[in-house]
């Protein structure tokens, strides 16, 4: 069992630029049992040419060529019909994936027996980096939902499918989004699909390719393709919530983030009209996920998708477009944080600044956790060094990179070294918790007081000067934190505070900045939810929290909670209501069911951990009982 054969198909079309990436990657494997079936579309540029050269540097090339551009579901089809492995995998020519990514997915079919195995994707923007997209799975192989319930179950790139699963299924020619009718069957035949997180697929996100062009009318063929989908899995096992999920990402999330982009007011109209036709049969506002969606969007944002959504189905055309119109204004004119795009040159002249500074009696030792983050490793340095108050030193904690980040810190370093103490610690293997990395910060911390910088964070100038003030009059105070804006990937303002979102008592308590006994925030606020949004935001007393990090490691997903918690309870917390601190929030998928179970355990866990070291009252176990009932109710989780 363990010699399965592979078949790999590659369709490629004028991507010479990309090519040799993508054949490398493949062709150095550390699973050798492949074929490579590689289909050149009719290339009008010097692809075909380098197939060729590859074709002479291993037997397990074979290629073909289309005498005219058939589009890549042909090819596919082609490669379908041509392939003799066991399992089928494709990848398109302009990507490239990890050099263990099938022995990784093999591991899973030897193990589990999978039909299928789901792994995650990077998305690589050209000239600027790398951004985490995960397909929301845990590895549940008996939940179908759980890997069809977010936005990448539709691609055909990060799977690992046997081919019995292709029997009468075809992809659909001369259409765009054509692996839907595919994928979401051949994942609903499946009987066993396993997820794969320590291997990964590589997207180029290139301005020219077909997702990311212009809105046209070819973006109407989702709904040929979901309709197609739902005759070919109609009447398989929770084909209605099956239905809904691809109703919402396929079909709401094009309204809510492909409209949003088009620029001219009266075209918006006439392919919102167009939209809202197709539309109707799906009954969108009926959809269950748009409340989970909503509420995860954030007040204003929400509110925003609410409106466009009920504007165009009830035929308000024009009020949708003016409506987004005013969003692009917003967006334009308030909706961008400031973030500078600090050179190398620029980080110099900072750190010689910071140094010039008047030695603090509070040294501030500052970590910087990253994983693949290089794109935003110069921003978040440069907010840190034009901070008014004296930085002690900067710790940067790699943990174990795929990206460039290690040769973006080597240079910030070599950069602002002499005017500032700096270490740097890379991880030979990624750790797998953010607490493994935050006790090693702690451990190496040499100030008074260790702030962790998120490498995709950012901050105000006067973050430090707001966060230690109530420090030097408390020398007792353990937490010293800030309010918090988050922000899309690219610096748009998504939420301008979290206050709304911490104080789910509604008690008024973050509205002015305060100072309070670290027992009595527990008490009064913090046993209910986690009160700080963003470790970013604030400053954590140097002492040993060895035990504190053994317990959070636990947690998957509510672990920094029980952090805070433990730290507030040795001492005061001091909060100011200034928006210092951006938290930046990549991706649009929402998590899947399995994940949010996951954490409503955790969040159940760690109350029963305040019951055990905290006394609570009636009332307050009354309101942890309507928490339940709440995240129960909009997560759509089941009471065990």
């Amino acid at each position: 069992m363990k010699n399965i054969k592979i078949s790999v198909i590659v369709s490629v079309y004028n991507t010479e630029k990309y090519i040799s990436t993508c054949l490398n990657s493949l062709l150095n494997q550390t699973y050798s049992n492949l074929e490579f079936i590689i289909i050149d579309d009719g290339s009008q540029d010097n692809s075909w040419n380098i197939l060729k050269e590859y074709e002479l540097k291993d037997k397990r090339v074979v290629l073909f060529q289309n005498k005219k551009n058939c589009g890549l579901a042909y090819s596919r089809n082609l490669g379908v019909k041509k392939a003799s492995g066991e399992y089928f995998s494709f990848i398109d020519s302009d990507d490239y994936i990890d050099l263990n990514y099938y022995e990784k997915l093999m591991q899973n079919v030897y193990e589990y027996h999978a039909d299928i195995v789901v792994c995650d994707i990077h998305s690589v923007y050209e000239n600027t980096g790398t951004i985490l997209k995960n397909p929301g799975c845990v590895g549940d192989t008996k939940n179908l939902f759980s890997f069809i319930h977010t936005g990448l179950s539709a691609s055909a790139c990060n799977k690992l499918i046997h081919r019995s699963l292709f029997e009468h299924n075809f992809f659909p020619e001369g259409k765009i989004n054509e692996d839907l009718p595919v994928i979401i069957p051949c994942m609903v035949r499946a009987r066993c699909i396993t997820y794969q997180p320590e291997t990964h697929y590589y997207y180029i996100q290139r301005d020219s390719s077909i997702q990311n062009s212009n809105f046209s009318t070819k973006k109407f063929d989702i709904f040929e393709m979901l309709e197609l989908t739902l005759k070919r899995i109609e009447g398989c096992n929770d084909f209605e919530r099956i239905r809904d999920s691809l109703i919402f990402y396929q079909i709401i999330l094009l309204l809510f983030y492909e409209f949003i982009k088009i620029p001219n007011f009266i075209k918006r109209i006439s392919f919102l009209k167009q939209y809202d036709l197709k539309s109707k049969p799906y009954h969108l506002l009926s959809n269950p996920f748009l409340s989970d969606f909503y509420q995860n969007a954030g007040k204003k944002t929400g509110l925003f998708y609410q409106a466009l959504l009920r504007f165009t189905t009830y035929r308000f055309y024009f009020f949708s477009s003016l409506l987004i119109s005013f969003s692009q204004f917003y967006k334009e004119k308030f909706g961008k944080v400031v973030l500078l795009d600090y050179s190398f040159q620029d980080l110099e002249h900072l750190a010689k600044k910071n140094a010039k500074l008047k030695e603090s009696k509070i040294k501030i030792s500052v970590v910087i956790p990253n994983y693949n983050y290089a794109k935003f490793l110069n921003q978040r340095v440069g907010s840190i060094l034009s901070q008014r108050k004296k930085i002690h030193e900067i710790i940067f904690l790699d943990d174990c990179s795929k990206d460039n980040s290690k040769e973006v810190i080597d240079k910030i370093i070599d950069k602002i070294s002499p005017y500032i103490s700096v270490f740097k610690i890379y991880n030979n293997k990624n750790s797998g918790s953010a607490f493994c990395q935050w006790e090693k910060g702690f451990s190496k911390a040499k100030g008074d007081y260790v702030w962790i910088c998120e490498a995709d964070d950012y901050c105000t100038e006067n973050l430090l000067s707001h966060l230690i003030k109530p420090i030097q009059k408390h020398p007792d105070v353990m937490i010293s934190y800030c309010d918090t804006a988050m922000i899309d990937t690219f610096g748009n303002l998504i939420q301008s505070s979290v206050k709304n979102d911490i104080d789910l008592q509604k008690t008024g308590h973050w509205r002015h900045s305060y100072l309070n006994e670290g027992q009595k925030e527990i008490q009064d606020y913090a046993y209910l939810n986690c009160t700080i949004a963003n470790v970013s935001s604030a400053l954590i007393k140097k002492e040993n929290y060895q035990s504190y990090f053994d317990l959070s490691k636990q947690y998957k997903q509510a672990g920094d909670w029980l952090f805070y918690l433990n730290v507030m309870n040795r001492g005061k917390v001091a909060f100011c209501k200034e928006v210092c601190n951006y938290y930046r929030i990549h991706g649009n998928n929402v998590t899947s069911v399995t994940k949010k179970q996951a954490h409503f355990d955790e969040i159940q866990k760690i109350h029963l951990y305040v019951r055990e070291h905290f006394s609570l009252s009636g009332d307050q176990e009354k309101k942890i009982k309507e928490r339940y009932s709440y995240l129960r109710e909009v997560w759509n989780l089941e009471r065990k």
